[in-house]
Protein backbone atom coordinates (compact mmCIF):
# COMPACT_ATOMS: atom_id res chain seq x y z
CA UNK A 1 0.00 0.00 0.00
CA UNK A 2 1.16 3.19 -0.88
CA UNK A 3 1.15 4.85 2.25
CA UNK A 4 2.99 7.81 4.01
CA UNK A 5 5.68 7.53 5.74
CA UNK A 6 8.44 4.03 5.32
CA UNK A 7 6.35 0.95 4.08
CA UNK A 8 4.41 0.89 6.83
CA UNK A 9 6.51 4.11 7.62
CA UNK A 10 3.59 4.47 6.08
CA UNK A 11 -0.10 5.51 7.34
CA UNK A 12 -0.10 9.08 8.31
CA UNK A 13 -1.02 9.97 11.75
CA UNK A 14 0.68 7.74 14.56
CA UNK A 15 0.35 9.95 17.82
CA UNK A 16 2.39 9.45 21.49
CA UNK A 17 1.26 9.16 24.91
CA UNK A 18 2.16 13.29 25.09
CA UNK A 19 5.28 15.43 24.13
CA UNK A 20 7.41 13.46 26.55
CA UNK A 21 6.34 10.14 27.07
CA UNK A 22 7.95 8.03 29.86
CA UNK A 23 7.14 5.06 27.57
CA UNK A 24 8.69 4.29 25.31
CA UNK A 25 11.25 6.84 25.19
CA UNK A 26 10.15 8.93 21.69
CA UNK A 27 12.43 12.35 21.31
CA UNK A 28 10.80 12.79 18.00
CA UNK A 29 7.88 13.02 15.96
CA UNK A 30 8.28 9.96 14.00
CA UNK A 31 4.93 7.83 12.75
CA UNK A 32 5.67 4.77 14.55
CA UNK A 33 7.60 3.25 17.65
CA UNK A 34 9.64 1.24 16.20
CA UNK A 35 10.97 3.79 13.59
CA UNK A 36 11.45 6.26 15.93
CA UNK A 37 15.03 8.71 16.14
CA UNK A 38 17.08 8.53 19.50
CA UNK A 39 15.51 6.30 22.11
CA UNK A 40 17.76 6.45 24.85
CA UNK A 41 18.75 9.63 26.79
CA UNK A 42 22.37 8.25 28.07
CA UNK A 43 23.75 8.34 24.02
CA UNK A 44 22.48 9.98 20.84
CA UNK A 45 22.92 7.01 18.86
CA UNK A 46 19.87 4.44 18.11
CA UNK A 47 19.67 1.39 16.29
CA UNK A 48 16.92 -1.40 15.62
CA UNK A 49 17.16 -4.60 14.09
CA UNK A 50 13.65 -6.50 13.57
CA UNK A 51 12.54 -9.41 11.79
CA UNK A 52 8.75 -9.84 10.94
CA UNK A 53 6.05 -11.40 8.54
CA UNK A 54 3.62 -8.80 6.52
CA UNK A 55 0.48 -9.63 4.25
CA UNK A 56 -0.09 -6.76 1.41
CA UNK A 57 -1.97 -6.22 -1.58
CA UNK A 58 0.54 -6.87 -4.57
CA UNK A 59 -0.09 -3.76 -5.43
CA UNK A 60 -2.73 -0.68 -4.36
CA UNK A 61 -6.04 -1.31 -6.10
CA UNK A 62 -4.79 -5.16 -6.28
CA UNK A 63 -7.73 -8.11 -4.95
CA UNK A 64 -4.55 -10.53 -4.46
CA UNK A 65 -2.05 -10.48 -1.28
CA UNK A 66 1.54 -11.36 -0.86
CA UNK A 67 2.79 -12.48 1.84
CA UNK A 68 6.66 -12.31 2.80
CA UNK A 69 9.05 -11.76 5.55
CA UNK A 70 9.88 -8.19 6.73
CA UNK A 71 12.76 -7.85 8.14
CA UNK A 72 14.27 -3.76 8.60
CA UNK A 73 17.21 -1.90 10.30
CA UNK A 74 16.76 2.08 11.56
CA UNK A 75 19.76 3.80 12.36
CA UNK A 76 19.08 7.50 14.30
CA UNK A 77 21.59 10.16 15.61
CA UNK A 78 20.32 13.31 17.69
CA UNK A 79 21.83 16.22 17.25
CA UNK A 80 21.15 19.40 19.69
CA UNK A 81 19.08 20.82 16.39
CA UNK A 82 17.08 17.72 15.64
CA UNK A 83 17.16 14.06 15.00
CA UNK A 84 18.50 12.37 11.72
CA UNK A 85 17.47 8.54 10.80
CA UNK A 86 17.99 5.77 8.04
CA UNK A 87 15.47 3.20 7.53
CA UNK A 88 14.69 1.38 4.79
CA UNK A 89 15.21 3.09 1.28
CA UNK A 90 14.12 6.60 3.02
CA UNK A 91 16.12 9.05 4.94
CA UNK A 92 14.75 11.52 7.22
CA UNK A 93 14.64 14.15 9.88
CA UNK A 94 12.42 14.96 12.50
CA UNK A 95 11.85 17.60 15.44
CA UNK A 96 10.17 19.41 18.29
CA UNK A 97 9.81 22.71 17.39
CA UNK A 98 7.64 23.66 20.61
CA UNK A 99 6.49 21.11 23.73
CA UNK A 100 3.28 20.15 21.34
CA UNK A 101 4.49 20.87 17.55
CA UNK A 102 7.32 19.03 15.85
CA UNK A 103 8.15 18.36 12.38
CA UNK A 104 9.25 15.47 10.06
CA UNK A 105 10.95 15.73 6.51
CA UNK A 106 11.73 12.02 5.08
CA UNK A 107 13.35 11.59 1.85
CA UNK A 108 12.49 7.80 -0.04
CA UNK A 109 11.77 5.76 -3.08
CA UNK A 110 8.05 5.82 -3.91
CA UNK A 111 6.86 2.21 -4.46
CA UNK A 112 6.34 1.50 -8.07
CA UNK A 113 4.47 -0.95 -9.79
CA UNK A 114 5.69 -4.49 -11.57
CA UNK A 115 4.31 -6.55 -14.36
CA UNK A 116 5.11 -9.27 -11.93
CA UNK A 117 2.79 -7.83 -9.13
CA UNK A 118 0.21 -9.17 -11.47
CA UNK A 119 -0.51 -11.15 -14.82
CA UNK A 120 -3.11 -8.78 -15.32
CA UNK A 121 -0.90 -5.88 -15.83
CA UNK A 122 1.41 -7.05 -18.47
CA UNK A 123 2.63 -3.59 -19.87
CA UNK A 124 1.75 -1.25 -17.02
CA UNK A 125 5.15 -1.76 -15.00
CA UNK A 126 6.26 1.61 -13.24
CA UNK A 127 9.24 3.37 -12.91
CA UNK A 128 10.29 3.92 -9.06
CA UNK A 129 10.27 7.50 -8.49
CA UNK A 130 11.64 9.77 -4.97
CA UNK A 131 9.39 11.55 -2.83
CA UNK A 132 9.74 13.87 -0.38
CA UNK A 133 7.33 13.74 2.99
CA UNK A 134 6.68 16.99 4.96
CA UNK A 135 4.56 16.37 7.94
CA UNK A 136 3.54 18.85 10.79
CA UNK A 137 2.19 16.90 14.02
CA UNK A 138 0.50 18.49 16.85
CA UNK A 139 0.08 16.58 20.06
CA UNK A 140 -2.93 17.20 22.54
CA UNK A 141 -2.49 14.68 25.61
CA UNK A 142 -2.51 10.99 23.97
CA UNK A 143 -4.34 12.99 20.82
CA UNK A 144 -2.23 13.81 17.90
CA UNK A 145 -3.52 15.89 14.55
CA UNK A 146 -1.35 15.88 11.57
CA UNK A 147 -1.05 17.12 8.05
CA UNK A 148 1.38 16.27 5.18
CA UNK A 149 2.49 17.31 1.49
CA UNK A 150 4.44 14.57 -0.06
CA UNK A 151 5.89 16.13 -3.47
CA UNK A 152 7.60 12.99 -6.15
CA UNK A 153 9.83 13.59 -8.65
CA UNK A 154 8.79 12.57 -12.71
CA UNK A 155 5.15 12.16 -13.33
CA UNK A 156 4.31 11.20 -9.78
CA UNK A 157 2.72 14.63 -8.95
CA UNK A 158 1.85 15.38 -5.55
CA UNK A 159 0.00 13.39 -2.15
CA UNK A 160 -1.79 15.13 0.59
CA UNK A 161 -2.65 13.55 4.01
CA UNK A 162 -4.92 15.14 6.91
CA UNK A 163 -5.19 13.08 10.10
CA UNK A 164 -5.62 12.16 14.05
CA UNK A 165 -4.55 9.69 15.93
CA UNK A 166 -4.81 8.46 20.03
CA UNK A 167 -2.35 6.50 22.15
CA UNK A 168 -3.01 4.23 24.80
CA UNK A 169 -0.17 3.15 27.48
CA UNK A 170 -0.38 0.64 30.24
CA UNK A 171 2.90 -0.87 31.74
CA UNK A 172 4.43 -2.34 28.94
CA UNK A 173 2.06 -2.36 26.09
CA UNK A 174 1.86 0.82 23.76
CA UNK A 175 -1.70 1.05 21.39
CA UNK A 176 -2.26 3.49 18.67
CA UNK A 177 -5.49 3.73 16.53
CA UNK A 178 -4.80 6.15 13.76
CA UNK A 179 -7.20 7.99 10.99
CA UNK A 180 -6.41 9.57 7.66
CA UNK A 181 -7.94 11.08 4.54
CA UNK A 182 -5.76 11.80 1.18
CA UNK A 183 -5.93 13.14 -1.55
CA UNK A 184 -3.56 13.83 -5.18
CA UNK A 185 -3.39 15.83 -7.81
CA UNK A 186 -4.22 14.89 -11.65
CA UNK A 187 -0.10 13.91 -11.98
CA UNK A 188 0.10 11.71 -9.19
CA UNK A 189 -3.59 9.92 -10.51
CA UNK A 190 -3.03 9.25 -13.70
CA UNK A 191 0.29 8.01 -13.42
CA UNK A 192 -0.77 5.60 -10.50
CA UNK A 193 -4.55 4.75 -12.26
CA UNK A 194 -4.71 6.08 -15.69
CA UNK A 195 -4.30 4.16 -18.48
CA UNK A 196 -2.92 6.35 -21.38
CA UNK A 197 -3.88 5.40 -25.16
CA UNK A 198 -0.67 3.69 -25.50
CA UNK A 199 -1.08 1.67 -22.75
CA UNK A 200 -4.73 0.83 -23.44
CA UNK A 201 -3.25 -0.82 -26.21
CA UNK A 202 -0.41 -2.51 -24.63
CA UNK A 203 -2.65 -4.16 -21.72
CA UNK A 204 -5.52 -4.09 -23.13
CA UNK A 205 -7.30 -2.30 -20.44
CA UNK A 206 -9.52 0.94 -21.71
CA UNK A 207 -8.17 4.31 -21.43
CA UNK A 208 -9.05 6.43 -18.11
CA UNK A 209 -7.77 9.88 -17.10
CA UNK A 210 -8.57 10.45 -13.53
CA UNK A 211 -8.70 13.95 -12.74
CA UNK A 212 -7.38 14.08 -9.39
CA UNK A 213 -9.01 15.05 -5.55
CA UNK A 214 -9.63 12.43 -2.80
CA UNK A 215 -7.96 9.57 -3.12
CA UNK A 216 -8.56 7.08 0.00
CA UNK A 217 -9.59 7.03 3.80
CA UNK A 218 -7.37 4.89 5.78
CA UNK A 219 -7.71 3.47 9.51
CA UNK A 220 -4.40 1.69 11.38
CA UNK A 221 -3.72 -0.42 14.59
CA UNK A 222 -0.34 -0.42 15.89
CA UNK A 223 0.90 -2.34 19.05
CA UNK A 224 3.86 -2.19 20.95
CA UNK A 225 4.87 -5.04 23.55
CA UNK A 226 8.15 -4.32 25.68
CA UNK A 227 9.41 -8.03 26.63
CA UNK A 228 12.07 -6.32 28.05
CA UNK A 229 14.45 -3.20 28.39
CA UNK A 230 15.48 -4.31 24.58
CA UNK A 231 13.13 -6.70 22.92
CA UNK A 232 9.46 -5.85 21.89
CA UNK A 233 6.93 -7.59 20.40
CA UNK A 234 5.19 -5.44 17.44
CA UNK A 235 1.76 -6.08 15.56
CA UNK A 236 0.03 -3.96 12.78
CA UNK A 237 -3.31 -3.80 10.89
CA UNK A 238 -3.71 -1.41 8.13
CA UNK A 239 -7.57 -1.22 6.83
CA UNK A 240 -7.74 1.36 3.23
CA UNK A 241 -10.97 2.39 1.37
CA UNK A 242 -9.53 3.77 -2.46
CA UNK A 243 -12.06 6.86 -2.81
CA UNK A 244 -13.33 9.13 -6.01
CA UNK A 245 -11.68 8.45 -9.34
CA UNK A 246 -9.10 6.36 -8.09
CA UNK A 247 -11.58 3.28 -7.33
CA UNK A 248 -13.31 3.94 -10.17
CA UNK A 249 -10.11 2.84 -12.20
CA UNK A 250 -10.38 -0.58 -14.28
CA UNK A 251 -6.96 -1.19 -12.50
CA UNK A 252 -8.64 -1.53 -9.41
CA UNK A 253 -9.53 -4.99 -8.60
CA UNK A 254 -10.57 -3.95 -4.90
CA UNK A 255 -10.88 -0.83 -3.14
CA UNK A 256 -11.12 -2.09 0.14
CA UNK A 257 -7.41 -2.82 1.03
CA UNK A 258 -5.93 -4.34 4.28
CA UNK A 259 -2.60 -4.78 5.37
CA UNK A 260 -1.23 -6.90 8.40
CA UNK A 261 2.04 -7.72 10.09
CA UNK A 262 3.85 -8.83 12.72
CA UNK A 263 7.58 -9.61 14.12
CA UNK A 264 10.15 -8.87 16.75
CA UNK A 265 13.10 -6.06 16.53
CA UNK A 266 15.67 -5.82 19.11
CA UNK A 267 16.80 -1.75 20.58
CA UNK A 268 20.39 -1.51 20.78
Amino acid sequence: MQRIGMGLLLAMVAGTASSEPEWPELLDVDLSYRYSSPLQEASPWGVRLGLGVESEPTYQGSDRTDTEIDPFLVVSYRFDWGNVFLAGDGLGYSRMLTDNFGILLQLEDEDAREDGDDDRLIGLAQEEELELEITGRYFLGPWSFGASLAPATGDKGVVWFLGAGRTWQQDRLLVTVNADLSGSDKDNQRTDFGITPELSTVSGFPVYEPDGGLKSFGLRLNAEYKLSPNWFFYGQVDYEKLLGDVADSPLVFDDHQIEAGFGFYYRF
